[in-house]
């Protein structure tokens, strides 16, 4: 079989596995347990258990953007060890200069399950309910505002900087580790804004200690009726923080394909939709083609806006 992702070119010749799986599935989140990606992690993980009357496990692998768990899984020669992470896999492929894995050749898209448009956010407390109260505080603000991502490089980060150039205002990076410290910093008003995946800040916009004022995205994602649309300001502003799944090269293609339609079937039970609506996402199941030209495409985006605003790494 070929297939192509970023370019890349690759050919695959194992020969599948009509009873796989055959030992117990490991999920690897390589974030953090606890996070939006974590708790839709253990609803797939749960649900494809049940399918499959298999035993699925969900392994958390944080560190280095996501980057050790995803090499964990390319690594892999068991055929039972799947990756579920978000675009920030996308960013990375620019971002670090010496990655121990490809996307296409030892990484194989199985779909990109959701799409989580990124939020504008404030503090709830705060006076700015706007996006010109935004640009009023940092016009009168000396030094400009402060806003906050989950690091350097991250999808929050890249979308801010984005949308302060675009916008035209004055605004400095301050990078905590992961989103927990993001809200906690945004909550008590340490930092003016963030842009945040919907599912990272979902809880916080119901119970008020955060207000959404702009959502960078094309659509509306569930519950957030009445936030404007940032695209409507300028297309740029388009930033989704989508999860998806993928597998080692050493995983056979009939053997993705399967996985993919099982993924397809539980994406559209009522269950599992209405959470991933209450997160602030909406369910995608896209195919592992559509997948590898989506992420080709946003590794080709990410690259642009990585140079432009010259981010890099220690």
């Amino acid at each position: 079989m070929l297939a192509t992702l970023g370019g890349l070119v690759y050919s695959r010749s194992y020969a599948a596995d009509d009873a796989w799986p055959t030992m117990p599935i490991t999920l690897t989140v390589p974030f953090s347990a606890g996070g939006g990606t974590d708790l839709l992690a253990r609803t797939l993980a749960q649900q494809l258990s049940t399918k499959w009357n298999a035993s699925v496990i969900v392994e958390n692998k944080p560190g280095a953007a996501g980057n050790i768990g995803a090499e964990v899984v390319a690594r892999d020669q068991t055929r039972h060890r799947l990756l579920f992470t978000t675009a920030s896999i996308s960013v990375n492929q620019t971002l670090y200069k010496n990655l121990a894995f490809a996307l296409g050749k030892d990484l194989l898209p199985v779909s990109m399950l959701t799409s989580s448009p990124l939020v504008l956010t404030v503090p709830g407390s705060s006076t700015v309910k706007s996006v010109d109260d935004l640009l009023a505080q940092a016009k009168s603000t000396a030094g400009g505002l402060n806003y906050g991502s989950p690091g350097i490089g991250t999808t929050s980060h890249l979308g801010c900087a984005v949308l302060s150039n675009t916008l035209g205002f004055k605004a400095t990076h301050i990078p905590y580790k992961g989103a927990g410290q993001v809200l906690t910093a945004l909550i008590g008003k340490e930092i003016d804004f963030s842009m945040l995946a919907a599912v990272a800040a979902a809880p916080h916009l119901r119970s008020g200690a955060l207000r959404a004022i702009g959502i960078a995205g094309r659509t509306t994602p569930p519950g957030m009726d009445g936030i404007p649309l940032l695209t409507e300001r300028n297309p740029t502003i388009d930033f989704d923080n989508w999860q998806a799944l993928f597998a080692p090269a050493s995983l056979p293609q009939s053997d993705i394909d399967k996985l993919y339609g099982a993924m397809n079937e539980i994406l559209k039970t009522p269950d599992v939709v209405h959470k991933i609506n209450l997160d602030g996402a909406t369910p995608l199941g896209l195919s592992p083609a559509e997948t590898a030209q989506k992420v080709a495409t946003e590794v080709q985006r990410y690259k642009s806006i990585v140079e432009q605003f010259n981010i890099t790494v220690l």
